[in-house]
């Protein structure tokens, strides 16, 4: 009963795969052809479209199958530029393609796509020095280096354009008291659609302990009323000043200027903010105390005194 079975089943598939069929609906594989050199898509390409089609039962078992299925070429030529195009304008490819089976139509009414051009740019690489995560009392000793200067990114121009001219790198969040030489990684976003022609780049730098010292300055006023006189509370300024023991014969205190900008008064509180203008050279890091003031005209301070 079983090898009847086998044979009835084996007659009646031989029987079914020789028989036509017509206004089957199917997916047939597309392939957009183009000078991937010089363009690139922005988002994956439309890998296959739903089609109608006749033909023998063999055939359309081969394509449920995918044995030995040529994808229909979509050539890109002249359309490129677009974001979409209409499935009638590659009707011959894909009946060409089909190889035995008869295209009625495309189920598919357009495809949509983005592509740009694909370019390659180099790029000089810093360290972000702001946010250095150097420990308070200390200081760069010499320049930082950067090996290589620069990075090669290859991939759309729109993309490309988007990202930071220079580079910036920044360090692991660990406070630093000496020598720094690692590797630090080239992170940049897009990765699937842009390639860099190195993954990380080597920065060597030193930092130094710092001595302290503390001045008492009186800032000069920018935009002073012509009207009225002004009085800061408080009236001077500590400025608390980092450098190298080295270096402190070498410091003149004359170059110290802070700055208060009247027309930077806070309304709400009658306070504005204390800059520092200028420094020594040999000066590497500097604290103000208290980095704003109050500030009273004349007629507050008679109000004050009433």
């Amino acid at each position: 009963m079983l090898l009847c079975f086998i044979a009835a089943s084996t007659f009646w598939l031989l029987n079914a795969l020789n028989k036509n069929y017509t206004n089957i609906r199917v997916t047939y594989p597309i392939r957009f052809v183009y000078d991937q050199r010089e363009y690139i898509p922005l988002r994956p390409l439309p890998e296959e479209i739903t089609i109608n089609v006749s033909g023998k039962g063999w055939k359309l078992l081969r394509k449920y199958l995918m044995l030995d299925v040529q994808p229909a070429d979509i050539s890109m030529q002249g359309l490129i530029q677009q974001q979409a195009i209409s499935t009638a304008i590659f009707r011959p490819n894909v009946a060409n393609a089909l190889d035995g089976l008869q295209l009625n139509f495309i189920v598919t009414d357009s495809l949509r796509f983005k592509f740009d051009k694909q370019v390659k740019r180099k790029i000089p690489l810093i360290l972000d020095t702001l946010h250095l995560p150097i420990n308070a009392n200390y200081a760069l000793v010499n320049p930082i280096t950067i090996t290589p200067k620069e990075v090669e990114f290859e991939g759309p121009a729109s993309v490309l354009d988007s990202l930071p001219n220079p580079f910036v790198l920044s360090l692991p969040k660990t406070t630093l008291t000496g020598s720094f030489n690692s590797s630090v990684p080239i992170d940049y976003p897009y990765k699937a659609l842009v390639k860099s022609d190195i993954v990380e780049a080597e920065i060597k730098f030193n930092v130094k302990l710092l001595a302290w010292q503390n001045l008492l300055l009186a800032p000069t006023l920018q935009n002073k009323p012509k009207t009225d006189s002004v009085t800061l509370f408080p009236p001077v300024i500590t400025v608390r000043y980092g450098y190298f023991p080295e270096q402190a014969d070498a410091i003149n205190l004359t170059p110290f200027v802070l700055t208060a900008d009247l027309a930077e008064i806070n309304p709400k509180d009658s306070t504005v903010a204390i800059e520092l203008l200028r420094k020594p050279a040999q000066v590497h890091r500097v604290i103000l105390q208290p980095n704003k003031v109050k500030v009273f005209t004349a007629v507050k301070l008679t109000q004050l005194k009433k």
